[in-house]
């Protein structure tokens, strides 16, 4: 595995200072897996409070991928096949997709599952941060 793809639910639970997600985090670092955030999900999140220091820090070792104009449209494409309003989880699964299918962390897996099944790359694994 070269990287994962963080949801919102990931970088709360950073934000919460989860200690297993932020080992997780740490070890995929130390396996050079890496963290990949959407923009949209770092917009859903983003805080300035210090008691946000744990998901600045996490984000450090992210890269966030922007929402281009293409990565808008092919999100938009796959909320329609999967009949879902959720565009930023869309850009979420279309990372995964175009990262050689990444394994997904989020606090949704239903709603990313049915995307996932609507990109056709049922080999896509979801799993709770």
């Amino acid at each position: 595995m070269s990287a994962v793809v963080y949801d919102s639910g990931a970088l709360i639970a950073a934000e919460k200072n989860d200690r297993a997600f932020v080992a997780q985090h740490e070890a995929f670092l130390s396996a050079r897996v890496r963290p990949l955030v959407p923009a949209g999900v770092l917009a859903q999140v983003w805080n300035v409070r210090p008691s946000s220091a744990v998901l600045h820090r996490v984000l450090r070792g992210c890269e966030v991928l922007a929402l281009t104009e293409e990565r808008a449209k092919a999100a938009a494409e796959l909320c329609r096949r999967a009949g879902s309003w959720g565009v930023v989880d869309a850009s979420v699964v279309l990372a995964a997709v175009e990262h050689l299918d990444a394994p997904i962390l989020t606090d949704d897996p239903g709603d990313i599952g049915q995307l996932v099944e609507a990109s056709g790359h049922p080999r896509i694994k979801v799993a709770r941060p």
